[in-house]
């Protein structure tokens, strides 16, 4: 991107070329939603290119036409009701105007000295709610909490900019609609481009994935209660339910359910037998907890001491060994289909001979003292990358398209555990053999700071890598539910 002064082409004609070409790109390049801020600045550079204004400060608008152009296509599958519109403050007639705002935003008076009202009007005759805010901070949670799915947002350039990662990172659907010029005071917008938004027609609609209603019935699961069907009641009965349901978000299950929400976007309800097979997933999850707190010597987990250490070495063990034994059973258990019992119990077990082998490789590195960093990566993959595949497998397996989803689920896993793991290297404040940082010290001679420099470089590759496998991926809802979970494993897009 260049160092000229971004800003919104004044001329409507040339905005009507911007619109017209970002939508043929998109179709000419077979992009779908949603993008990447990288890849939306490399596309942005080559339509600019195309338009032949380099240089000319449209960069960022570039970047605006092309994601609402990836977009407008998916909006007919949203229901208008749960389609917001998002109106600036600086609509608003200054100075007068009577009305006061709360902690979301305006409260308008109708008093009919701007727009405000008339637009609202508009947007209720559609059913789509409205609000008027400084910023668009509070979207994102919305659309996790399932309270909206899309946004069609009028803002100035500056804003829009800013909230760009936010909206990215939970790839949010939407249109923008850029105020023709900055300043909070005597704003203007283009009203054909705001009507042409708003009257997206609503089609098919699709159960959008919605974070929320997983989360509400995978936490239900994971109590003593939701459990109780599912884990039999002996001796390790009470250790096993405390080990599944204290602490930890329950994450891998719920990726689980979300990507077989995201699968199967036309069945809104989770099938019974999903939730044997998410408890599975949980086992194996804190199987590998207690056994990697006991080889790496740790004597807490979640700020308690470690289960090796409350219960003792012998019987951690057996309770580790127990839940994975349980998981297993798990996907046998009666509810879950048989023609996918094989399937998920083949999958679990790759997953575990690749943990053991990660674990073995980080031994044998750390007391030969011989660690590189090709070695941290190898390990890092072995190590984390499991999990991640295990849940997403696991799903598409319960939803009938393993075979289709196979090859790329397991290249983003192995991605996505690289990611995470250079990430959680660099959240280390101390010492750490085994991570990049330490390994980079080490095997090039660097001081810390420069380690950490070339750690975060790699991680930024390793993440502009995930959002590029992505673009492999045509099915919208799972694409979307795929940049969720990367942009909350990787904090950002």
């Amino acid at each position: 991107m260049n160092e000229t002064r971004q800003t919104v082409p004044q001329d409507a004609a040339l905005r009507e070329r911007f619109r017209l070409a970002a939508a043929d790109h998109v179709t000419a390049a077979g992009l779908n939603p949603p993008l990447s801020l990288h890849l939306l600045a490399r596309h942005a550079e080559r339509l600019v290119t195309e338009l032949e204004l380099t240089g000319c400060g449209f960069d960022h608008y570039a970047m605006i036409e092309l994601n609402n152009a990836l977009w407008r296509p998916y909006f007919p599958h949203i229901a208008r009701k749960q389609r917001l519109l998002l109106l600036p403050f600086c609509l608003r007639k200054q100075p007068g105007c009577p009305a006061g705002h709360d902690d979301l935003g305006l409260i308008c008076r109708g008093c009919g000295q701007c727009g405000i009202p008339s637009l609202s009007a508009e947007a209720d005759a559609l059913d789509m709610p409205v609000l008027v805010a400084e910023s668009s901070s509070a979207v994102a949670d919305w659309v996790e909490q399932g309270e909206i799915q899309a946004v069609v947002g009028v803002s100035c350039l500056d804003s829009l900019e800013k909230s760009f990662p936010a909206m990215l990172r939970s790839a949010v659907p939407g249109i923008a609609v850029p105020l023709l010029r900055d300043g909070c005071k005597d704003t203007v917008f283009d009203p054909d481009n705001l009507k042409r938004a708003l009257a997206v027609p609503q089609g098919t609609e699709l159960h959008a994935f919605s974070y929320h209603e997983v989360r509400e019935r995978i936490d239900a699961l994971f109590t003593p209660d939701g459990m109780a069907a599912y884990i039999p009641d002996n001796m390790l009965r009470g250790e096993t339910v405390r080990a599944l349901s204290a602490h930890g978000k329950h994450y891998r299950p719920k990726i689980t359910a979300g990507c077989w929400a995201a699968l199967a976007a036309s069945a809104p309800d989770l099938p019974d037998y999903l939730e044997p097979i998410a408890l599975a997933v949980e086992c194996f999850h804190k199987a590998s907890l207690i056994h990697d707190d006991i080889e790496d010597g740790d004597a807490e987990r979640y700020g308690e001491p470690a289960c090796h250490v409350r219960l003792g070495l012998p019987a951690a063990l057996n309770l580790g060994d127990y839940l994975i034994g349980i998981g297993y059973r798990l996907f046998c258990h009666e509810s879950v289909p048989p023609a996918m019992r094989a399937a998920l119990i083949a999958e679990a077990a790759s997953a575990h001979c690749e943990l053991a082998l990660g674990q073995a490789r980080e031994f044998e590195a750390l007391q030969k003292h011989d660690l590189k960093p090709e070695g941290c990566l190898e390990i890092h993959r072995l190590k984390t990358a499991p999990a991640f595949r295990v849940a997403l497998f696991a799903a598409a397996i319960a939803a009938g398209r393993f075979d289709e989803l196979r090859a790329i689920f397991h290249a983003f896993s192995d991605k996505l555990g690289e990611a995470y793991q250079l990430y959680d290297d660099l959240e280390d404040e101390g010492e750490n053999p085994a991570s990049a940082v330490d390994v980079l010290m080490r095997s090039n001679g660097h001081d810390r700071e420069k380690a950490r420099a070339e750690t975060a470089r790699m991680y930024q590759a390793k993440r502009e890598d995930i959002y590029e496998l992505l673009e492999q991926v045509g099915d919208v809802p799972l694409k979307i539910f795929l940049y969720r979970l990367a942009g909350k494993v990787l904090k950002d897009v």
